[in-house]
């Protein structure tokens, strides 16, 4: 089946595009898909990251919240309820409370705290500016580029921009034979053929996926830039306005000079009028602001983890106990659920865990597609016509590509064994962990600048990264004695899944090193043999000597 084709000069110009712009954004929208796909689980890698999370599950009904805030009331200075403060109830995935604060100095700069709470005791296991694991944190910030202060959630943006027109180009530029390729589908033939109809055929494939990803990604990341004509063009340049039409609770106005309240609602009441009111659904966070004050308020985050649109956002007076501001879950204006589809469709917070894994291995699949332009690239410029400085110049992009990229499965099989390795005790961990993952990636990445065989590069970090990843279940039964068969047993399922997830890998890793490794022996044997067997033909084929006998001997 053939479609219509592009006129030859829009198709040159589409193709030509669909090359630049893909090539410009693959490393660091390879970085934003391969940490997005890990982050996608960050709740469920928590019990496995912070291992005084491994207790057994408390129904957030039965937790006294204002115990809470009048624990951490008591052990810390630097909390001012006047200012927002919340915490997360404990689920399955976090049995833990994580309480969020923070307070304000004399010239206005703001200071922040995170403390988790033990839900039954009411301990405060730990407290300050950082929790001490952030290891899905970073992985998840990774996937945004939070670590490039200020431009970082911008240059994400812009990456995922890009990749909109990518696929848009893409779908052009292949128009013509789409069909036929995407059946046409073979691992045999020239390298460059292997790569066009993997990526084409897997392109196809994911195509409403990543579509899905460029758009939400996009809109994400550069929110603020598009709210702006939003707010010069319909509210006279007011953005509060528009905050206020996305998210009705923040349009709320409070006064410093408020009267000081004496009594009023407190956080466990409300707490249970939701949960009673809407069953079916899980508290996800509540809140507070100017909590000491007449015009205080309680706010509640709700979401059942199933529908596209199952999130709500509930806010009450703390005076009287009145409703302010409702967002009912499955019942809302087009402006007040737009946000929250974004949310659930980017980070897949419905349809729970098998959406999830389904959403991981497409953002594995779109990684290999990233990776198959790359070296469609190289080899359609490995060509006579090009010089020699053309095509060194060629190549050394190329492995600058392919070890930065695949430089991160060993750094991320890292940064779970500093994790565990670096002690829990150990006040600021979270700074040496990140420093290991990041210093180690970068090393990583260097190794690979040495290594000109694109085949020796691809394999030497799937060992490195296979033999780090089987070291993680062995380093957590060490430190938390929670071997693998013992989580099992103790029905401690997401331990479980974290260690055997990466026994899995680190052995498939390995078989795969070693065929590859053996089919290399083999071929390099069948070349030598080819080579010998050509040689003795020739010889044998070649004519006899003739031999001269000279005239002294006649």
């Amino acid at each position: 089946m053939k479609l219509k084709a592009l006129k030859p000069r829009l198709h040159n110009a589409m193709f030509h595009t669909h090359t630049v712009s893909g090539i410009v954004i693959s490393f660091a929208l390879f970085v934003c898909f391969y940490a997005g796909a890990v982050a996608l689980f960050m709740d469920e890698l928590y019990q496995w990251e912070n291992p005084q999370a491994r207790i057994d599950y408390v129904d957030p009904t039965t937790v006294d919240y204002d115990k809470v805030i009048k624990v951490v009331s008591e052990n810390t200075t630097v909390f001012n309820k006047d200012l927002t403060f919340g915490m997360t109830p404990p689920t399955k995935a976090n049995p833990l409370i994580t309480y969020y604060g923070r307070d304000k100095d004399e010239q206005n700069n703001f200071s922040f705290f995170a403390a988790t709470i033990h839900p039954i005791t009411y301990e405060i296991l730990s407290m300050g500016e950082e929790p001490n694991t952030h290891m899905a944190r970073t992985i998840y910030e990774l996937h945004y580029f939070h670590q490039i202060p200020v431009v970082g959630i911008y240059l994400s943006g812009f990456v995922a921009f890009f990749f909109l027109f990518a696929i848009f180009t893409g779908v052009l530029t292949h128009w013509k034979n789409i069909v036929n390729k995407f059946y046409a589908f073979t691992t045999e033939g020239k390298w460059k053929q292997i790569w066009t109809n993997g990526h084409i055929s897997l392109g196809m494939i994911t195509l409403p996926f990543q579509i899905i990803y460029a758009v939400t990604g996009a809109l994400l990341g550069l929110s603020i830039l598009l709210l702006a004509p939003s707010a010069f063009l319909m509210y006279n340049g007011d953005t509060s306005e528009v905050v206020k039409a996305v998210r009705p609770d923040a349009g709320i106005k409070y006064d410093d000079e408020a009267l000081t309240l004496t009594e009023g609602t407190n956080f466990n009441t409300i707490y249970q009028k939701v949960s009673t009111e809407y069953p079916e659904n899980d508290v996800t966070y509540i809140y507070a602001t100017n909590y000491t004050k007449s015009d205080g308020t309680i706010g509640v985050r709700v979401d059942d983890y199933e529908g596209i649109a199952g999130d709500g956002i509930f806010v009450y007076g703390r005076e009287d106990g009145k409703l302010k501001v409702g967002i009912q879950p499955e019942v809302r204006s087009y402006a007040n659920g737009a946000y929250g589809v974004l949310i659930k469709l980017h980070y897949a917070t419905y349809g729970g865990i098998f959406l999830k894994i389904i959403y991981f291995i497409l953002a594995m699949i779109t990684c290999y597609i990233i990776i198959s332009g790359v070296m469609i690239w190289r080899t359609a410029r490995d060509k006579p016509i090009y010089t020699d400085k053309q095509r060194r110049f060629h190549h050394r992009v190329t492995k600058f590509y392919l070890a930065i990229t695949l430089s991160m499965f060993p750094a991320l099989a890292l940064i779970f064994l500093a994790n565990m390795l670096v002690p829990m005790d150990w006040e600021g961990r979270v700074f040496p962990v990140n420093a290991i993952f990041f210093s180690g990636w970068l090393v990583f990445t260097l190794m690979g600048l040495f290594w000109n065989n694109y085949r020796q590069l691809n394999r030497n970090y799937l060992l490195m990264g296979s033999v780090l990843g089987l070291l993680i279940p062995i380093a957590n039964g060490f430190v938390t004695g929670d071997w693998l068969w013992q989580s099992l047993m103790h029905k401690s399922y997401f331990v479980f899944s974290v260690d055997a997830a990466w026994l899995i890998i680190g052995i498939v890793g390995l078989l795969v090193c070693g065929y590859s490794l053996n089919r290399k022996s083999k071929k390099d044997i069948m070349q030598k043999v080819k080579v010998g067997a050509e040689s003795e033909r020739i010889s044998s084929e070649a004519p006899a000597p003739v031999l001269q006998i000279s005239a002294k001997e006649k």
